[in-house]
């Protein structure tokens, strides 16, 4: 019976440990300004197959536009008008388009107003933008 108390209290002790050694993911930082904190941006933008309202092009490498508003609820629409891959993805978030290949189409839409940034996940030094979503 001793040893059985003596496994308990030691698997206690370990889950104990564990529990505040941290290993928790830290919550995420936020920002000063108007951009919405990184944990709700993937809330805040899904991708969306419906018809876009508000359009973009992805041609020479490049968005037909860097500065992008919208409001809450529009579809974000853009389209690969040359035969090279492209993407628009949130740079601090898991929200992204397909990859979009020449002619193809897709989405984001965004259910809270703010400030963000996105780039292409295939040139991501060059092709950058933001969007702003207002309500």
């Amino acid at each position: 019976m001793r040893r059985f108390a003596m496994i308990a209290l030691t698997l206690v002790a370990t889950l104990a440990l564990a529990a505040c050694s941290g290993a928790a993911t830290p919550a995420p930082p936020t920002s000063g300004g108007s951009a919405a904190p990184a944990a709700s941006t993937a809330a805040a933008c899904t991708e969306s197959k419906t018809a876009g309202t508000v359009a973009v092009t992805m041609q020479n490498t490049a968005y037909s536009t860097t500065a992008v508003a919208a409001t809450v609820g529009q579809v974000i629409a853009f389209t690969n008008k040359e035969g090279v891959q492209h993407t628009a993805s949130l740079d601090d978030g898991p929200c992204t388009t397909a990859t979009l290949n020449q002619g193809e189409t897709d989405g984001l839409v965004f259910s809270a107003p703010g400030s963000y940034p996105f780039h292409c996940n295939i040139h991501p030094t060059t092709m950058k933008g933001t969007f702003t979503i207002s309500s």
